[in-house]
């Protein structure tokens, strides 16, 4: 079923399958899982292409061998300087199809066994030989009809009454493939037509149906809810993962092509006329030239999916990108709540309750039921999660380590934009990169502060404390510097980079994309600003104080 292209249309949709949808993700005490979070916190999902999909959830998708050889067969003789009725074509088609797919042996058993269907039929009506090819036209229909099943596999109706009329040669006979190939003398145009469909489907199909698929993404949602048991086993680390929610009803502008999945137990095939190949005529650069692409058919093509995960009652946003195999990130900012699985780590615990107290979201604790195989939920609050030393000190060390990969990603990524510029170039995607990490850090920089305040507030830490720990008030204070230049530094970029797009130095989707970044990085310098450290003050008057000594 093809699609209509339209937003209305998607939105309407979507109101009708209640606006609420779902992504089960694993949780691991791993880099994975904080990429995961940093998306939660941007508001974002990611989307890859479905050659680079290794999830079960996101099924890669797949062509029929026969019918895209039906297809190639079909455009060579077509096109092909050879003299033949449609008869001889159909013959002809059909040898070289399952000779090319390796079916050869089956094609001819079933053509014997057709040929003994006939004859046997033939012969109960009393119909002599020479009248057999009246007899089939006259009951086409109904010897179709009951022919073997094994026949009909290799034989359509147009191609059951052609092979059925040319078998009434071969009574006293066992037809092999040479027979055939002798008797019409084709053993030339067959193999002249065998290396043409060969050459469309390696140098035209196969390469046209990968381009165009790198060029895609896709990311996928469950409408099933949150409370779906297989989903859980399946794809949040058995009942160990998160539950997003997600609504879509707060969606205004075109993110995709938003829509559910077909489930059925026959798997579609992208066609060549569906990427556009309709001929076999080169440009004068040796391209093969091309038609529209049938968009709305290649879009059901990848909403399709095998009926045995119809309970996942999944939807995809599917995207198109300009560069191959360029996954992308989706602005989905519409989270409602997250749900917490049975067995989530208890570190993971701390960073969704941290985010989701950030980005106002609703936490819950998915809960079993004691009477019945039914799941719940209960709402999470500040007294759920009680203080516990190790854990918080844990959880710090987590943090810090990770601030440290941030910023030796920012100098790196800082160093090739400044080379580039050196060559007087302008490196977009370390910009990108710089921006993206400069938030990632003050985020976590923002809940290693939330945390260091926690345990210094249960510890009963005294003020004095910090003097013994130079090590603590220095890398404090180089976070609050940290801060204060991603500040600069980002007012700096926002007041340049819409000279750099009237430049064409950065897209106007890049300029977007920049002015995102700057946007939620000053928000995350405000909320540090109104979150002081624990013992701040103290800490910054002894330091100036021991400054002014050391001038003395």
């Amino acid at each position: 079923m093809e699609r209509e292209l339209s937003f209305l249309k998607m939105k309407d949709e979507i109101k009708k399958s209640g606006n609420l949808f779902y992504q089960y993700r694993a949780c691991r005490r791993d880099v994975a899982t904080i990429y995961d979070i940093e998306n939660i916190r941007h508001g974002v999902v990611f989307a890859r292409t479905p050659l680079q999909m290794n999830d079960p959830f996101d099924s890669i998708i797949g062509f029929s061998t026969e019918k895209i050889y039906d297809e190639c067969i079909d455009l060579v003789l077509n096109q092909a300087d050879i003299n033949l009725d449609e008869s001889l074509k159909t013959v002809l088609k059909s040898f070289l199809k399952f000779k090319i797919i390796g079916k050869s042996v089956g094609f001819i058993a079933a053509l014997n066994k057709l040929k003994k269907y006939i004859l046997t039929q033939s012969a109960i009506s009393h119909v002599p030989t020479n009248n057999l090819s009246v007899f089939v036209a006259r009951n086409a229909d109904r010897l179709y009809k009951k022919c073997p099943p094994d026949v009909k596999n290799y034989f359509n109706k147009q191609s059951f009454l052609i092979f059925s009329v040319l078998i009434k040669d071969y009574k006293g006979i066992e037809i092999e493939e040479k027979t055939i190939i002798d008797i019409l003398n084709i053993e030339d145009a067959l193999k002249l037509l065998e290396e043409k469909v060969v050459e469309v489907r390696d140098e035209i199909y196969l390469p046209f149906l990968k381009d165009f698929l790198s060029k895609l993404t896709i990311s996928c949602f469950s409408a099933s809810g949150w409370d779906n048991h297989l989903m859980w086993a399946h794809y949040a680390n058995s009942y160990s993962g998160i539950c997003v929610e997600y609504d879509f009803e707060k969606m205004n502008k075109f993110i995709g092509f938003v829509y559910p999945v077909e489930y059925s137990n026959e798997r579609p095939t992208i066609t060549l006329k569906d990427l556009g190949i309709c001929k076999l005529e080169k440009d004068e650069n040796g391209i093969f030239k091309t038609d529209e692409t049938n968009m709305s058919a290649i879009i059901s093509y990848l909403l399709a999916k095998n009926k045995c995960w119809e309970y996942e009652k999944e939807w995809r946003i599917i995207n198109t990108c300009e560069q191959p195999y360029t996954p992308m990130f989706i602005n989905v900012p519409f989270i409602k709540s997250i749900t917490l699985g049975l067995n989530l780590d208890d570190m993971c615990k701390l960073l969704i309750w941290d985010v989701c107290q950030e980005n106002n979201v609703d936490c819950y604790q998915l809960v079993i039921n004691p009477c019945d195989y039914n799941l719940s939920r209960e709402k999470m609050t500040a007294e759920s999660f009680l203080f516990d030393e190790g854990r918080e000190i844990e959880y710090i060390n987590l943090l810090s380590a990770h601030t440290v990969s941030l910023v030796e990603k920012m100098s790196s990524n800082s160093e090739k934009a400044i080379d580039a510029m050196k060559n007087g170039q302008f490196e977009v995607a370390s910009m990108m990169n710089v921006l993206s990490t400069t938030l990632d850090f003050l985020s976590d920089a923002y809940f290693l502060k939330t945390s260091f305040n926690r345990y210094c507030k249960n510890m009963n830490v005294e003020l004095s404390e910090f003097m013994e720990e130079p090590q603590t008030t220095t890398a404090i204070l180089q976070i609050n510097e940290f801060i204060f230049k991603a500040k600069e530094s980002s007012e700096s970029i926002k007041t340049s980079i819409a000279d750099l797009m009237l430049c064409k130095k950065i897209s106007l989707n890049e300029y977007h994309t920049a002015q995102k970044f700057i946007s939620n990085i000053l928000e995350m310098v405000e909320k540090h600003c109104e979150l002081k450290w624990f013992g701040e003050e103290m800490i910054t008057v002894s330091l100036e104080s021991e400054s002014k000594l050391d001038d003395n």
